[in-house]
Protein backbone atom coordinates (compact mmCIF):
# COMPACT_ATOMS: atom_id res chain seq x y z
CA UNK A 1 0.00 0.00 0.00
CA UNK A 2 1.50 3.54 -0.87
CA UNK A 3 1.22 5.60 2.26
CA UNK A 4 1.88 9.11 0.40
CA UNK A 5 2.36 10.93 -2.53
CA UNK A 6 3.97 14.29 -2.89
CA UNK A 7 3.07 16.92 -5.44
CA UNK A 8 4.51 20.43 -5.67
CA UNK A 9 2.11 21.65 -3.01
CA UNK A 10 -0.10 19.00 -1.44
CA UNK A 11 0.75 15.81 -0.26
CA UNK A 12 -2.23 13.03 -0.22
CA UNK A 13 -1.34 11.14 3.04
CA UNK A 14 -2.99 8.86 5.34
CA UNK A 15 -5.11 10.75 8.07
CA UNK A 16 -3.79 11.39 11.41
CA UNK A 17 -5.86 11.39 14.56
CA UNK A 18 -5.30 15.16 15.11
CA UNK A 19 -7.08 15.83 11.60
CA UNK A 20 -10.38 15.70 12.59
CA UNK A 21 -10.31 19.25 13.33
CA UNK A 22 -9.72 20.77 10.46
CA UNK A 23 -11.58 18.34 8.24
CA UNK A 24 -14.90 19.43 10.15
CA UNK A 25 -13.74 22.80 9.87
CA UNK A 26 -12.48 22.91 6.18
CA UNK A 27 -14.92 20.33 4.53
CA UNK A 28 -17.28 17.99 6.66
CA UNK A 29 -19.22 20.86 7.92
CA UNK A 30 -19.58 23.21 4.56
CA UNK A 31 -22.79 22.72 3.17
CA UNK A 32 -21.41 23.79 0.08
CA UNK A 33 -19.10 21.27 0.06
CA UNK A 34 -21.42 18.28 1.28
CA UNK A 35 -23.63 19.38 -0.83
CA UNK A 36 -21.22 17.48 -4.13
CA UNK A 37 -20.83 14.13 -1.78
CA UNK A 38 -22.89 10.73 -0.78
CA UNK A 39 -22.22 10.92 2.63
CA UNK A 40 -23.66 12.61 5.38
CA UNK A 41 -22.20 15.72 6.64
CA UNK A 42 -20.36 15.79 9.63
CA UNK A 43 -21.40 18.91 12.59
CA UNK A 44 -19.96 17.87 15.95
CA UNK A 45 -16.16 16.98 17.12
CA UNK A 46 -17.18 14.13 18.73
CA UNK A 47 -18.14 12.73 15.15
CA UNK A 48 -15.43 14.04 13.80
CA UNK A 49 -13.24 12.66 15.92
CA UNK A 50 -14.92 9.19 14.97
CA UNK A 51 -14.92 10.18 11.15
CA UNK A 52 -10.95 10.51 11.14
CA UNK A 53 -10.56 7.62 13.07
CA UNK A 54 -13.17 5.70 10.86
CA UNK A 55 -11.28 6.81 7.71
CA UNK A 56 -7.20 5.89 9.46
CA UNK A 57 -8.86 2.24 9.73
CA UNK A 58 -10.43 2.35 5.90
CA UNK A 59 -7.01 4.08 4.31
CA UNK A 60 -4.82 1.28 5.91
CA UNK A 61 -5.93 -1.13 2.90
CA UNK A 62 -7.55 1.19 0.47
CA UNK A 63 -6.00 3.91 -1.94
CA UNK A 64 -7.86 6.57 0.21
CA UNK A 65 -5.78 9.58 1.05
CA UNK A 66 -6.35 13.06 2.70
CA UNK A 67 -5.15 15.82 0.90
CA UNK A 68 -2.69 18.20 2.89
CA UNK A 69 -0.91 21.39 1.97
CA UNK A 70 3.09 20.31 2.01
CA UNK A 71 3.76 23.78 3.66
CA UNK A 72 1.79 23.63 6.88
CA UNK A 73 0.19 19.94 6.86
CA UNK A 74 -3.05 20.62 7.13
CA UNK A 75 -5.74 18.81 5.87
CA UNK A 76 -7.86 20.31 3.03
CA UNK A 77 -9.66 17.38 1.38
CA UNK A 78 -9.72 13.99 0.53
CA UNK A 79 -9.11 11.72 -2.52
CA UNK A 80 -8.71 8.42 -3.59
CA UNK A 81 -9.02 5.61 -5.89
CA UNK A 82 -10.12 1.75 -6.54
CA UNK A 83 -9.38 -0.91 -8.63
CA UNK A 84 -13.07 -1.49 -10.29
CA UNK A 85 -12.06 -4.11 -13.00
CA UNK A 86 -8.33 -5.94 -13.61
CA UNK A 87 -5.80 -2.81 -14.35
CA UNK A 88 -8.88 -0.27 -14.45
CA UNK A 89 -8.98 2.57 -11.60
CA UNK A 90 -11.65 4.92 -10.93
CA UNK A 91 -11.69 7.96 -8.64
CA UNK A 92 -13.66 7.80 -5.31
CA UNK A 93 -14.42 11.36 -4.82
CA UNK A 94 -11.94 14.24 -4.79
CA UNK A 95 -12.77 17.01 -2.71
CA UNK A 96 -11.21 20.06 -1.85
CA UNK A 97 -12.20 22.74 0.80
CA UNK A 98 -13.81 25.87 -0.27
CA UNK A 99 -10.94 28.39 0.76
CA UNK A 100 -8.43 26.24 -0.82
CA UNK A 101 -10.73 25.96 -4.07
CA UNK A 102 -9.36 27.71 -7.80
CA UNK A 103 -5.46 27.27 -6.63
CA UNK A 104 -4.29 23.86 -8.98
CA UNK A 105 -5.26 21.44 -6.27
CA UNK A 106 -7.76 19.69 -8.09
CA UNK A 107 -5.45 19.48 -10.85
CA UNK A 108 -2.37 18.02 -8.77
CA UNK A 109 -4.49 15.55 -6.96
CA UNK A 110 -5.83 14.22 -10.20
CA UNK A 111 -2.27 14.28 -11.33
CA UNK A 112 -0.94 12.29 -8.78
CA UNK A 113 -4.18 10.07 -8.73
CA UNK A 114 -3.25 9.33 -12.49
CA UNK A 115 0.56 8.71 -11.47
CA UNK A 116 -0.42 6.56 -9.05
CA UNK A 117 -2.83 4.54 -11.03
CA UNK A 118 -1.09 4.52 -14.33
CA UNK A 119 2.33 3.97 -13.59
CA UNK A 120 2.70 2.86 -10.04
CA UNK A 121 -0.05 0.46 -9.98
CA UNK A 122 0.13 -0.39 -14.10
CA UNK A 123 -3.37 0.20 -14.59
CA UNK A 124 -4.76 0.88 -18.53
CA UNK A 125 -7.59 3.06 -17.81
CA UNK A 126 -8.75 5.53 -15.35
CA UNK A 127 -12.58 6.47 -15.36
CA UNK A 128 -13.33 10.11 -13.72
CA UNK A 129 -17.31 11.06 -12.51
CA UNK A 130 -18.71 14.06 -11.86
CA UNK A 131 -22.43 15.31 -11.31
CA UNK A 132 -23.51 17.07 -14.19
CA UNK A 133 -24.14 20.32 -12.37
CA UNK A 134 -20.44 20.23 -10.88
CA UNK A 135 -18.85 22.59 -13.66
CA UNK A 136 -15.55 22.63 -11.59
CA UNK A 137 -15.13 18.85 -11.81
CA UNK A 138 -16.12 18.57 -15.55
CA UNK A 139 -13.53 21.27 -16.15
CA UNK A 140 -11.27 19.12 -14.19
CA UNK A 141 -11.92 16.19 -16.84
CA UNK A 142 -11.21 18.59 -19.66
CA UNK A 143 -7.96 19.53 -18.21
CA UNK A 144 -6.77 15.50 -18.51
CA UNK A 145 -8.59 14.70 -21.74
CA UNK A 146 -10.93 12.10 -20.48
CA UNK A 147 -13.46 11.28 -22.97
CA UNK A 148 -17.53 10.58 -22.14
CA UNK A 149 -18.19 7.24 -21.26
CA UNK A 150 -21.46 6.98 -19.73
CA UNK A 151 -24.03 8.35 -17.75
CA UNK A 152 -25.67 6.98 -14.26
CA UNK A 153 -28.13 7.84 -11.46
CA UNK A 154 -26.64 7.79 -7.94
CA UNK A 155 -29.47 8.53 -4.91
CA UNK A 156 -27.57 9.80 -1.95
CA UNK A 157 -28.57 7.45 0.80
CA UNK A 158 -28.84 9.81 3.88
CA UNK A 159 -31.52 12.24 1.96
CA UNK A 160 -32.51 10.56 -1.15
CA UNK A 161 -31.25 13.33 -3.09
CA UNK A 162 -30.92 12.00 -7.09
CA UNK A 163 -27.66 12.71 -8.96
CA UNK A 164 -26.82 12.08 -12.78
CA UNK A 165 -23.00 11.68 -13.24
CA UNK A 166 -21.16 11.27 -16.27
CA UNK A 167 -18.46 9.17 -16.34
CA UNK A 168 -15.60 9.51 -18.67
CA UNK A 169 -12.56 7.49 -19.45
CA UNK A 170 -8.67 7.76 -20.15
CA UNK A 171 -6.35 4.90 -21.57
CA UNK A 172 -2.73 5.09 -20.36
CA UNK A 173 -1.61 5.66 -23.81
CA UNK A 174 -3.88 9.14 -23.84
CA UNK A 175 -2.42 9.80 -20.65
CA UNK A 176 1.18 9.68 -21.66
CA UNK A 177 0.70 11.17 -25.17
CA UNK A 178 -0.98 14.10 -23.01
CA UNK A 179 2.01 14.05 -20.34
CA UNK A 180 4.47 14.49 -22.82
CA UNK A 181 3.09 17.32 -24.57
CA UNK A 182 2.62 19.13 -21.78
CA UNK A 183 6.06 18.54 -20.39
CA UNK A 184 7.70 19.50 -24.08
Amino acid sequence: MINSLVGEHIILRKAKPNDYNSMLKNIWSDEEVYKWMLFKPTLTIDDAIDRTNRSIEFQKDHYAYFVALKDTDEAIGYCGIKEYEENKYEECGICVARQYQNKGYGKEILELLLDLAFNKLNGSTFRYGYFIDNIKSKKLANHFNFKYDSKEELIRPWDNKKFIVELCLLEKEEYKKMKNAREN
